[in-house]
């Protein structure tokens, strides 16, 4: 049986959920775990959610996303979610809220802030495009608004679930064994790697996911709790797809407020191309200022409980 390491000698309140485990896993059988969640959990959610929405099972490839079909496939990580809290239940033996939900306060506040920092982080490259001339508004779908604001519900599901399985689950697995700077490196390059099967995937864009997952590593670790990274991610998607219109990652959505695309003859290393903003150079100069102010942010908060 484990014992719980005391709380002043972690570099975060996040990596003590480990420590209530009676049977804690390691990384390597933690990455098999968070493989087998994400394809067994979710691909029998999805089978069962295309059904119940009455979607052909052609749905579950791909393609052009209605909300009925975005929904569904959103949904399903909730079956990843569920797989991981049963291993945790049962097999290591703790809450389901240690992988990144304790201490749970200011709930609110952190999701006010993620929410706004992923606007805020988002707009830049997007506007610089727009400015720019790189980017065109085809149209204004205010009809859509209803249908994208539904539409957060499922992007909350998906961001949330990828936060626990990564920054949350991976992250307290690989710490306990191979310490902080392995930790954040180890749940990044998975991270990445689960990203690089998406359509139109490119190297920058491959760099992009990865300054992602340390920024919010670090904001995670600053933080003490998944809450801030959980909305942050979730309005990061929703606002990319459902409201700008842009491809989320190489997916193509359909209910958009409004429809933000490349003009003729624009540069795909400043728009990002098919994957959307998230493969612009534009996006990888905002996101790596962001990863360096989450790890200052991070430093600060850690030598104050320290010298407390």
């Amino acid at each position: 049986m484990s014992t719980v390491q005391p709380e002043r000698v972690l570099p975060s309140p996040l990596l003590g959920g480990i420590y209530r485990a009676r049977r804690p896993t390691g990384p390597v059988v933690g990455l098999l775990v968070v493989l087998f969640c994400l394809l067994v959990g979710q691909a029998v959610a999805a089978v069962v959610l295309v059904s119940a929405f009455g979607l052909p099972m052609s749905a579950l490839i791909g393609g052009e996303l209605g909300l009925t079909t975005q929904l569904a496939l959103m949904l399903s990580f909730a079956g990843a979610s569920g797989l991981l809290a049963l291993w945790i239940l049962v097999k290591e033996r703790r809450p389901f809220g240690s992988v990144g939900f304790f201490p749970a306060s200011r709930i609110g506040a952190h999701l006010a802030l993620g929410a706004v920092v992923a606007v805020v982080l988002l707009s830049v490259p997007v506007g610089i495009n727009l400015l720019g001339g790189q980017f065109e508004i085809g149209s204004v779908r205010a009809a859509q608004i209803g249908g994208a604001l539904v539409a957060l519900i499922g992007f909350a599901v998906q961001a949330s679930t990828e936060e626990i399985l990564t920054r949350g689950y991976l992250m307290q697995v690989t710490y306990r064994k191979w310490g902080l700077v392995a930790a954040i490196a180890f749940q990044a390059v998975v991270f990445a790697a689960l990203h690089g099967v998406n359509a139109n995937v490119s190297v920058i864009a491959l760099v992009n996911i990865v300054l992602i997952a340390v920024m919010l590593a670090f904001w995670a670790l600053a933080e003490g709790a998944l809450w801030g990274v959980c909305a942050f991610h979730a309005v990061w998607n929703w606002w990319q797809g459902n409201v700008y219109g842009i491809e989320v990652s190489g997916m193509d959505i359909r209910t958009t407020v409004l429809e933000i695309g490349g003009s003729p003859g624009s540069a795909p290393l400043l728009t990002g191309g098919g994957f959307g903003i998230e493969g612009s150079l534009l996006t990888t100069a905002v996101l790596a200022v962001a990863a360096v102010l989450a790890a200052l942010a991070y430093r600060r908060k850690l030598a104050r409980s320290q010298a407390g």
